[in-house]
């Protein structure tokens, strides 16, 4: 998936600065609920689910950490005609309410933008169960997107049975443009990820009873799983 690179590194860095002072606004970290999205039917720095944060709205997410839920639009690419496992992912997800994935940003103590493509832990409040890694962010008031993959996160799916399913997922580059001037909403979302080939077991209900991932796959996974991409759009977390 190709990603905006054209700013050069020196304008980006200003960017990024602007605004950064000894009161750092680190905004929603992976918090314990994403929150479901208002319109649900139409590295090495790594970070756990915790320190949840619902509630209030920043008054402008683009000068703030912020976390957006993906809408009902949520699509995942088919690799192929025969791929059942993009279909029927999408199918579970388009008839839950649950976003699947949120886009989640904050500023470090570094002055350093970090964003992750990763569903929130809404398992334990810890989030120990499905930790989740940022990566640096280059910003722009046009959107943001990935300045290094994303080395760990998750997609979680609803399946026939009301069960969660957490997909892992890693090396994920991903790009977004804002919505409202005050960043309220994420269109164009596009992220590209690779399923590990450990998840090749995952098990779920489906239309046509218990799949695993390898049995929905219409591959076999390379030496470091399959890789998939998929496209939404967002809403800021309430």
């Amino acid at each position: 998936m190709p990603v905006v690179r054209s700013w050069s590194f020196g304008f980006l860095t200003a960017v990024l600065s602007i605004g950064c002072s000894s009161e750092i606004e680190r905004g929603p970290i992976m918090g314990s609920d994403v929150g479901t999205a208002s319109r649900p039917r139409g590295s090495s720095d790594t970070a756990t689910a915790g320190g949840a944060t619902t509630g209030s709205i920043p008054a402008n997410a683009c000068e703030t950490g912020a976390s957006w839920g993906a809408r009902g639009d949520f699509v995942l690419e088919r690799s192929s005609p025969g791929d059942e496992f993009a279909e029927t992912v999408t199918a579970l997800i388009r008839r839950s309410d649950l976003p699947p994935v949120a886009v989640s940003s904050h500023m470090d103590p570094n002055c350093v933008w970090r964003v992750a493509f990763s569903a929130a832990d809404g398992g334990e409040s810890t989030g120990t169960r499905h930790p989740t890694t940022f990566t640096p962010m280059l910003r722009h008031p046009a959107g943001l997107w990935t300045a290094a993959p994303q080395s760990a996160g998750w997609l979680r799916i609803i399946d026939g049975s009301s069960r969660a399913v957490w997909i892992p997922v890693i090396e994920i580059t991903g790009s977004a443009t804002y919505g409202e001037a005050s960043c309220a909403s994420l269109s164009a979302v596009r992220a590209s990820a690779t399923i590990p080939s450990s998840a090749a077991g995952l098990s779920m209900m489906t239309a046509g009873g218990e799949r695993t991932g390898r049995e929905l796959m219409a591959s076999e996974p390379s030496a470091h799983g399959w890789d998939v991409r998929f496209t939404f759009s967002a809403d800021i977390a309430r």
